[in-house]
């Protein structure tokens, strides 16, 4: 896990082009705006960058001079960059962000440190809600449950909750989010494959709100393709953390978004096409057809829900974790000695220091490795805790009885 570092990465993408701006032909071209592959100054892309956002937000009609906006920061490129610029270009809005820390060992706390020290210098209030303070429970703990191969659904249905909740804590009547292109029109083909065409015609810029003291939701970075946030945000020197949750699956939607990267080689406007397609025709066309879905209040945390059962997907999952009595991943020295008292001769130790580079091996030689181990329980130690944290979350996804002893 690595903090980016702006200024190394910039080097990559910053070139020394015998012309100048393309723009304003005044300033030395450094970098190229690529979905137009125009060359420009720092001070042109910038403008780019940033009057494309304000003309989504002016077109969909997303923020008014009296709301007060939260913005959900994840500590990666995209919410971060989101928050940078709405600052810029709305100074005197009420904006208030928020960081929601969902108690994943040896990634959540690093988000947290990174948030707090970006917002205090951007001088913008910041909100932390911690999810095992506050409920009892971790995102890792679903680990134990049948979503143990699919966190992120659980993850994500938590994370919605949260944002309706802590929204009416903060009498917050926008949210915004740092959704861009590419994630939008990904998640659209995904669904469109699914045939989840009602959940296509969710999938806009701007949602009203349904039900009285609920938020407007908006995306601000809706037509914006990831790269040109990249870009922006290491030009600006905007921090962020760019490794990969330990939970990160590699879901439908990722791999379609890996295959329009490659066919944007050949038609560089191909997501922006897919984007009008979806909003101009197949949304207007899903709207004129299908019947709005009946929305309930969750028997259980009053939230809005369109199940059946008036159980909502959020309290669905909680009630998986409340039904497990052991949720140990981690012990220390100490707890392992005590640990193995009860487990007789059944159980295993093994110190991966000189085996780490399993960890990028494919599944099929992690359980190669281990398969003799099947039956037992197994404690891991490693050169870094949060090393042998992650072997323990590879394992558990494969059945293995795995744990990670905390060495220092």
């Amino acid at each position: 896990m690595k903090h980016y570092n702006c200024k190394e990465e910039l080097k990559l993408i910053i070139k020394d082009y015998p012309f100048l701006c393309k723009i304003c032909k005044k300033e030395k071209a450094l970098i190229e705006i690529p979905s137009q592959k125009i060359k420009a100054c720092k001070n042109c892309y910038n403008n780019f960058f940033e009057n494309k956002i304000k003309k989504t937000i002016e077109k969909y009609k997303m923020i008014k001079p009296q709301d007060k906006v939260g913005v959900f920061l994840s500590g990666g490129k995209d919410s971060s960059t989101l928050l940078f610029v709405l600052k810029k270009l709305y100074p005197d809005i009420n904006l208030q962000a928020i960081f929601v820390n969902l108690g994943i060992r040896y990634y959540s706390d690093k988000l947290e440190d990174l948030v707090k020290n970006f917002c205090k210098n951007l001088e913008v209030p910041l909100f932390i809600y911690n999810l095992p303070e506050k409920e009892g429970y971790r995102i890792d703990d679903f680990i134990f449950t049948y979503f143990k191969n699919k966190v992120c659904s659980a993850c994500g249905a938590i994370k919605r909750y949260l944002f309706s909740k802590i929204a009416k804590e903060l009498e917050l009547n926008v949210i915004a989010t740092g959704h861009h292109l590419d994630d939008t029109v990904s998640i659209m083909l995904n669904l469109f494959f699914q045939g989840d065409f009602l959940g296509i015609a969710k999938l806009q810029p701007s949602l009203p709100p349904l039900f009285p003291n609920q938020v407007k939701k908006i995306k601000p970075l809706y037509t914006t393709p990831e790269k040109e946030i990249l870009y922006y945000a290491l030009l600006n020197e905007i921090p962020f953390e760019n490794f990969k949750c330990p939970h990160a699956d590699i879901t439908p939607s990722k791999k379609i978004k890996e295959l329009l990267t490659k066919l944007e080689d050949e038609n560089r406007q191909i997501k922006y096409q897919l984007l009008s397609v979806f909003t101009k025709k197949l949304i207007p066309l899903i709207k004129s057809n299908y019947k709005e879905e009946v929305l309930s209040l969750c028997i259980k945390c009053g939230e809005l829900t369109s199940s059946q059962d008036k159980i909502c997907s959020r309290c669905k999952r909680v009630e998986l974790l409340e039904k497990i009595d052991n949720k140990t991943l981690e012990l220390t020295k100490e707890e392992f000695e005590d640990y193995i008292k009860n487990l007789n001769s059944n159980w295993v130790l093994i110190d991966l220091k000189n085996r780490e580079n399993l960890l990028n091996e494919s599944i099929k030689k992690l359980k190669r490795f281990f398969n003799s181990y099947r039956d037992k329980h197994i404690f891991l130690t490693a050169s870094e805790p949060e090393i042998g944290y992650l072997f323990t979350l590879k394992l558990r996804k494969l059945n293995f009885k795995a744990y990670n002893i905390k060495t220092v």
